[in-house]
């Protein structure tokens, strides 16, 4: 990359970073768009959230567990406008309690803050609980223990260099305005989606 090229991407990257709310999510480095969350992690807050939600009087509970890593390249006509990476991450509970649901969620991971939003799933349920005319039953599923998917992909989006990324959409704008167009903007939005399920059940 050239010196030129290097400093208009860096300060556009720069300014990118004052204003990631607008995007979703905090401000991260672009090598942690293809970083994942340790799994021992994300099993010891589902262990949090449902040991919790059963010490509450729950007699189910899952826990889905998102972390969400998104890139943003903006485009207009010759210039580039923003480039932005963002990630944001929550955990939500389901619980059956008394016969009916209860759901919460949070967006801070941490076992205090998962296993309060399980006692808030539960507290909901009981209180939904007297309004029903027909409690809850799931049908028996067995678990399936440990298991992952991962979507094929070719090539990982997020670990292409992002001079790559602008010439794209710089070279798609040329194109536009050299056919005549007045105004033209152009963007890449990018989503490395992170998910872990945990229930009762054994899942």
């Amino acid at each position: 990359m050239h010196r030129r090229d290097f400093l208009s991407l860096g300060s556009i990257a720069a300014g990118g970073l004052i204003i990631p709310s607008l995007f979703g999510g905090q401000a991260i480095a672009a090598e942690e768009l293809v970083s994942t969350l340790d799994v021992a992690v994300k099993k010891t807050l589902a262990d949090a959230a449902m040991n919790a939600a059963k010490a509450a009087g729950a007699t189910y509970c899952d826990v889905r567990i998102g972390r969400y890593l998104r890139q943003f390249v903006i485009t207009r006509e010759a210039n580039v406008q923003n480039i932005v990476n963002t990630e944001s991450t929550g955990a939500g509970v389901r619980v059956i309690a008394d016969g009916a649901w209860g759901f919460a969620a949070t967006n801070s991971l941490t076992a205090d803050s998962v296993a309060r939003a399980a006692r808030q799933a539960v507290a909901i349920a009981k209180a939904n609980a007297p309004t029903l005319t027909e409690r809850v039953q799931l049908a028996p599923t067995p678990g399936v223990g440990e298991v992952s998917w991962r979507t094929p992909i070719v090539k990982n989006a997020m670990e292409v260099p992002i001079k790559e990324k602008v010439d794209l959409l710089l070279s798609t704008n040329a194109a536009a305005m050299g056919a005549g167009a007045d105004f033209f903007q152009s963007m890449l939005f990018l989503v490395n989606e992170q998910k872990y399920f945990a229930s009762t059940d054994g899942s």
